[in-house]
């Protein structure tokens, strides 16, 4: 790590600051970044397959234990820290980036039996997306499944509003229909939330222990593809306020689940 890199137009350089600002080179690569001394420390740890790895020189002192942690497992370039801000993603960078292989969950999805899920809609909110993720994590869900038009789970925005539990939940980007048939024929209730008082009240409900909940698009709702194929729906009472962001209303769902858990 003698040499510090400077250059802009270093090849790795052009491809980090592609993958953090296209979708398309994330797919087309298969890689997405990390930032930040404790979600990369997270990455490690949670045994992710890392493919680059940039440190800042200040960066270098100031982290020594995660740089270390993180040299353990893949080679470190030193960069100047003028650098390290031109492809950071943040206001205040740390100095700590890497680039991961995308995660395999298709594995552990299937291998979930009498589980809960959170299916998440055509969101587009990168903030919502990230929250639910850390959310569902946070309250035991056995796992999350996005349609392919929600915000990128690889995308900086989700990976860092995550916090880290994109490494750990398990989730599968899917057309919602099809998923939810494969729920129902193994016996799983599928419930629609939406604002909407001739639907069933989240009060009235007992969620069983096979069920999943569809959390529809910020400013759509749940399309009504996705409706028919879940049979129920299900709201939430609320006062005064035409409805609920998306992530509260997928956490208060997920802490639902959770109650219902310890009751079977």
């Amino acid at each position: 790590m003698s040499t510090v890199l400077s250059s802009r137009k270093n090849p790795a350089i052009a491809l980090y600051r592609e993958l953090d600002r296209d979708r398309k080179a994330r797919a087309r690569e298969g890689c997405f970044n990390i930032e930040g001394a404790k979600l990369c420390t997270e990455a490690v740890r949670a045994g992710l397959e890392m493919t680059t790895a940039f440190v800042t020189e200040t960066a270098l002192r100031k982290y020594p234990d995660a740089v270390s942690e993180i040299g353990a497992v893949t080679e470190v370039t030193v960069i100047t820290d003028e650098l390290g801000e031109y492809i950071s993603d943040t206001k205040t960078p740390q100095g700590i980036f890497l680039t991961a292989k995308m995660l395999d969950k298709s594995r552990e999805m299937s291998k979930i039996d009498n589980g809960r899920f959170i299916l998440l809609d055509g969101l587009q909110d990168a903030g919502n997306v990230g929250t639910i993720i850390r959310t569902c994590d946070a309250l035991g869900i056995s796992g999350l499944v996005l349609s392919p038009d929600c915000a990128d789970v690889y995308s900086p925005k989700v990976v860092r509003g995550a916090m880290g539990s994109l490494f750990r939940l398990p989730f599968a980007v899917t057309p919602l229909p099809c998923f939810i048939a494969g729920l129902q024929a193994e016996g799983y209730a599928v419930f629609a939330a939406m604002p909407d008082r001739e639907a069933k009240s989240i009060d009235e409900v007992k969620l069983p222990e096979k069920c999943a909940v569809v959390i529809g698009n910020e400013g759509n709702g749940v399309s009504s593809e996705v409706i028919s194929a879940a049979g129920n729906r299900i709201y939430i009472p609320i006062e005064n306020a035409e409805s609920l962001n998306a992530a509260i209303a997928a956490a208060i769902f997920c802490n639902e689940m959770r109650k219902a858990n310890y009751h079977d």
